[in-house]
């Protein structure tokens, strides 16, 4: 949710937020200052199908969700180019199918958070920035942006069904 000053319960700025989508130079000029910054890894414009929504009209059609996800990620030791040492753009995408396989949600924030929560049960993820938009319901993208980090107050790992763990061999 976009406001001025904090967003509710994060204890993050409306600045942290914007800069956490905006184009990596201003990401790097916001967090130069502050503590050491992490790295990032991002999934843009993922665009899906869901039946979502809380008004009647909503119900049994699909509207298109574009996804855009931030994740900020703390990593022990180098990459040395391993795939298991780094958080997968598979797993964010896979956050979003579990998500909205799970049941149908009426409110974005809902998913939003979901999604979030999932995100933030790998060992590598610190922070996650989640806006979801709904592509059909006006003449414009209507959306929502949460920012949650480890330790926050979502649902907690223990209410997530466990997501599936695949093996790159």
């Amino acid at each position: 949710l976009r406001r001025a000053g904090r967003t509710r319960g994060s204890g993050m700025t409306t600045e942290e937020i914007r800069a956490a989508f905006a184009h990596p130079a201003v990401r790097a000029e916001a967090t130069a200052a502050g503590a050491e910054p992490l790295d990032r890894i991002s999934l843009r414009d993922h665009v899906r199908e869901a039946e979502i929504g809380a008004f009647q009209q909503e119900r049994g059609r699909l509207q298109r969700l574009r996804f855009d996800i931030v994740v900020e990620v703390a990593r022990e030791g180098p990459v040395e180019d391993d795939v298991d040492r780094i958080l997968s753009y598979d797993r964010l995408t896979e956050a979003i199918d579990i998500e909205l396989a799970a049941e149908r949600i009426n409110l974005l924030e809902t998913l939003a958070e979901r999604v979030a929560d999932r995100i933030l049960q790998e060992p590598q993820a610190a922070r996650a920035f989640v806006r979801i938009e709904k592509l059909d319901r006006g003449p414009g993208a209507l959306g929502v942006e949460i920012v949650r980090h480890r330790g926050g107050t979502g649902r907690g790992a223990e209410t997530l069904a466990p997501a599936p763990q695949p093996r790159v061999v």
